[in-house]
């Protein structure tokens, strides 16, 4: 088949406004793709992921990059067969034009919805790659499968079997396929060594890339249509080859995926950081950074305040120069934690690689939106259009606007060689979802940091364990931080990564503080000896955080703060409920009222539910005042209500702290922002750290009673056990108390000897409620992680059933969740009315609901934006669908609507929601 011929299959086109027809030729998409596939391979992916995936396949490095570029250049061969290139958007010109070169309309028509083209593809390619260049049937049949799902879904056997053969298309469209597999494996230099193999992991890589590869090789205006017009003459293919390399080149500049080159030079720890001495837990692991080969797992388990961050970020850094790996995910339990985090890290690269631009991403779920309106209000961002992307009847536009989503810094930074953000991001990839295997590319041969592993309830932890595993096939290293892990907990991680490896060391034991590590071949846990400024004695004071029903009544928690605050000083305040942060701030202030009013007492609310921007100035406005460089802006005497945001990672100091009661490893967690600075200077009553439990009333039966808020939140047992723990200790030492405590909490044992028969009673029942929870959460699991990397099974098998993410509108049972928690909505909150929403109370900025959001307006419209839990509350905006504009737009496309009246305020049910200034979103009964 000549040039002529081969031009006129088309892969995307589009109509003009003068009624003619553009349009791509399959031979110069397929081109694009594998141009895209190559230079990702040479500029992008980590040295030691192209070693590792061509060895996996049999190949030598360079050899293996080309086969990867053919293969998913061949993504879209489906393209040639009748029901696709016959499909009505043709029109007549290109359906003339088909005729002309043999490739006629069937005579029994077959729309192009009913034989995907993904689908097609996983068919016919097998046969040409083993017939046309000797590749094994086993190999070209999982090379079918990974680029016929780059859509998101690997193709199943039983679509694949009942293909209609009229949709598929013989005689001259087996010639026309066979005509393009040659004239790309021509263009990309397709080497004469075969592949040999190709596992789960590589497949998964191969299917990951395809995608990517294929998004970015449909921005519009990188990769312009070869044929403007239908009806002019086709153009000279050539020299189209290197014209797509250089496209390819200038797509990946644009996208911020080179420009930089990674350290070649093994920094000390002391050059890293700025610092004269590292701490113990640091020096232990550099002393192993250069000891462990290949991927690795070191699990660090340390007190807060022992500097585990640094000592990641060097594990990280080394690994980078002496494994060829590249790059960092670096995942934490919150949104509030991950923007600090980011901060972090940035300061970090600015030093690490002075006068070049490293693409650092933040990336969050669905709450999280800083990184990305941060890049709008900058203007640095232009929205990427991908066109086309999906190209069969009736999927294009939705199809084109997801895979748009994933150039968001949002998603994005999976994909970069520097992320941060949530855990939720990489646990996604661990489950199945559509484009599962993205997400397993994003994260191959990085090194992966997962922060406050203790953090996460059973089904997190183990989606986190299915999740090592996969990273340990992809040879990515990981970094688990703890400060607080029950020991079977570190076991279980460990025993999965090993699996990964097709390991399985026995670790032995070892007091905390800890360090933990596994290797092919290698595995150890020592002790490691806390740094003096650690160890200390926590002093534990209960307290009764009942608040006051009305005006003058007893408030014991405001009379305690007076007292301690008399000499100034910085307190926080953590309760376990928005509403009960929002009702202590009202009776705090209540209670301080002349304080406030005189200026000597600042008092402030953080929590998650404000608009975003809202938000944005609170959290900024904690770490100026409470965080390590906060001297110039910390106030001499100031109190802190909020909720669980301030518990984790944040590098935050007080100098008091109140603690609604919690499960006692969050306690500990909670008092990490304790005298947490050991150079600042505390007022004299305060000058020990002292955490104020506020406990719960315990009966004349010896049961404790514990508020429904916190009972909503956290597990019975576990609370029980944490109040049988912490009840009557006047202090914690730390670290030498700190693994006995988790393990009385946590690890199996019998309710005391001394109890009560009722308090017996209660610890049996939930003791049994406790058990069935994990098991359930552990069913949950099963049915939505994708299968081991070891599956022996067909390729599409791994995730079969796929789930929606970032769904909300679909039932739970069709979304990939990464928390069993209550639905969750983001809302945009607007004024005025459903026919003339406005951005201001004023009515002055009008918004029209149907037309797709500008750049800027969606910058607008996020920064009004809250995440809504309350499940009737959420559960109605669900049942609405989002404004049409919206669903056009890859930020918004999930938002629902809310429109405030005149009182700012709007009845959702028997709810009244309202939006305040000082409190957020307030939720009531109407």
């Amino acid at each position: 088949m000549d040039a002529y011929e081969l031009v006129r299959p088309w892969a995307k086109l589009s109509r003009l406004k003068d009624g003619a027809v553009a349009y791509h030729p399959l031979i110069c998409h397929m081109a694009d793709v594998a141009a895209v596939t190559r230079a990702l391979w040479e500029r992008a992916i980590a040295e030691g992921a192209r070693r590792s995936i061509a060895e996996s396949c049999g190949l030598a490095e360079e050899d293996g990059g080309r086969w990867l570029a053919f293969w998913a250049g061949l993504h879209d061969l489906g393209k040639a067969c009748p029901a696709f290139q016959h499909q009505d958007a043709a029109g007549d010109v290109i359906r003339e034009h088909l005729r002309a070169v043999g490739l006629a309309r069937p005579g029994v028509p077959v729309p192009s919805k009913d034989a995907p083209h993904g689908v097609v593809s996983a068919k016919v390619l097998v046969t040409l790659l083993v017939a046309e260049l000797g590749v094994a049937r086993e190999v070209a049949r999982r090379v079918a499968t990974a680029v016929g799902g780059h859509h998101g879904v690997l193709p199943q056997s039983k679509p694949v079997l009942d293909l209609s053969p009229y949709a598929v298309g013989d005689g001259p469209w087996d010639a026309v396929r066979r005509a393009l597999v040659r004239r790309l494996a021509h263009l990309v230099g397709l080497p004469d060594a075969r592949p040999q193999r190709l596992d789960n992991a590589a497949a998964m890589f191969l299917a990951g890339l395809t995608s990517v590869a294929d998004w970015i090789a449909s921005i519009k205006e990188q990769f312009q249509y070869a044929i403007a017009d239908a009806s002019l003459p086709p153009p000279d293919l050539s020299a189209y080859g290197a014209l797509a390399e250089e496209r390819a080149v200038a797509a990946l500049d644009r996208l911020g995926w080179t420009g930089w080159s990674p350290a070649t030079d093994v920094r000390p720890f002391t050059a890293l950081f700025g610092v004269a001495s590292p701490y113990p837990m640091q020096q232990a692991t550099i002393d192993l950074a250069s000891l462990l080969d290949g991927p690795s797992l070191v699990i660090i388990e340390a007190p807060m305040g022992e500097g585990k961050t640094e000592a990641a970020m060097y594990l990280a850094d080394t690994w980078g120069i002496e494994r060829g790996q590249r790059g960092c995910y670096f995942a934490l339990p919150t949104q509030a934690t991950s923007n600090q985090m980011y901060d972090r890290v940035r300061e970090f690269l600015r030093q690490r690689y002075p006068g070049q631009v490293v693409n650092a991403q933040l990336v969050h779920g669905h709450a999280a939106l800083a990184a990305e309106i941060e890049v709008l209000a900058e203007g640095a961002h232009q929205a990427i259009e991908v066109s086309n992307i999906h190209g069969d009847a009736g999927g294009s536009a939705l199809a084109s606007v997801a895979a748009a989503e994933w150039f968001t810094r949002r998603k994005r930074g999976l994909l970069a060689p520097f992320g941060v953000g949530t855990v939720d991001q990489a646990l996604l990839a661990a489950l199945q979802t559509r484009h599962v295997f993205v997400r397993l590319f994003g994260l191959a041969q990085k090194t992966v940091i997962v922060d406050e592993v203790h953090a996460y309830d059973t089904y997190m932890s183990a989606l986190l364990e299915r999740l090592l595993a996969w990273l340990a096939a992809l040879g990515t290293s990981v970094v688990l931080l703890s400060a607080t892990l029950p020991d079977a907990r570190r076991r279980a991680l460990a025993a999965a990564y090993a699996g990964g490896l097709g390991e399985s060391p026995a670790l032995p034991a070892a007091r905390y503080p800890r360090l933990t590590w596994l290797a092919r071949g290698q595995a150890g846990t020592r002790e490691v000896a806390a740094a003096p400024r650690s160890v200390r004695a926590l002093r534990l004071l209960p307290i009764d955080g009942t608040l006051p029903a009305e005006e003058g009544a007893p408030f014991a928690l405001g009379d305690r703060l007076r007292g301690a605050l008399g000499g100034g000083g910085c307190a926080a305040v953590i309760c376990n409920t928005v509403n009960r942060a929002q009702d202590t701030y009202l009776a705090l202030k209540r209670a301080f009222a002349e304080d406030i009013s005189a200026g000597t007492l600042d008092l402030d609310l953080f929590h998650a539910r404000y608009v975003f921007e809202a938000r944005q100035r609170r959290e900024d406005r904690t770490l100026r005042r409470f965080g390590k460089s906060a001297d110039g802006e910390r106030p001499a005497r100031a109190i802190l209500v909020a909720t669980q945001v301030i518990e984790q990672s944040l590098d935050l100091d007080f100098d008091l702290m109140v603690s609604d009661f919690a499960p006692a490893d969050l306690v500990l967690q909670r008092a990490g922002r304790l005298h947490r600075h050991d150079d600042r200077a505390r007022p004299a009553m305060l000058a020990e750290p002292e955490l104020r439990l506020c406990v719960p009333v315990e009966g004349d039966d010896g049961v404790p009673r514990f508020d429904a808020g916190s009972a909503a939140v956290y597990d019975a047992h576990i609370l029980l056990r944490s109040w049988l723990t912490l009840r009557g200790r006047e202090a914690i030492h730390i670290p030498d108390d700190v693994a006995d405590l988790i393990e009385e909490v946590y690890a199996e044992r019998a309710c005391p000897a001394d109890a009560s028969p009722a308090l017996r009673d209660l610890w049996q029942k939930t003791w049994e409620d406790h058990r069935k929870q994990v098991a359930h959460e552990e069913r949950e699991a099963r049915e939505r992680w994708i299968r081991l990397p070891t599956f022996a099974g067909p390729l599409w098998r791994l995730s079969d059933d796929p789930r929606e993410e970032d769904a909300p509108d679909f039932h739970k049972e069709h979304q990939a969740l990464t928390r069993l928690a209550e639905p969750s909505v983001q809302v945009v909150i607007l004024w005025g009315s459903q026919e003339r929403p406005t951005l201001d109370a004023a009515g002055r900025e009008a918004v029209d609901l149907r037309a797709k959001p500008t750049v800027a307006l969606a910058k607008r419209l996020l920064e009004r934006s809250v995440a809504i839990s309350r499940r009737r509350v959420t559960q109605t905006h669900l049942d609405l669908a989002p404004p049409p504009g919206w669903r056009a737009s890859p930020l918004l496309r999930h938002h629902r609507l809310l429109i405030l009246d005149a009182a700012g305020g709007a009845d959702v049910g028997k709810y009244r929601l309202k939006l305040d200034d000082e409190l957020g979103v307030v939720i009531v009964e109407a």
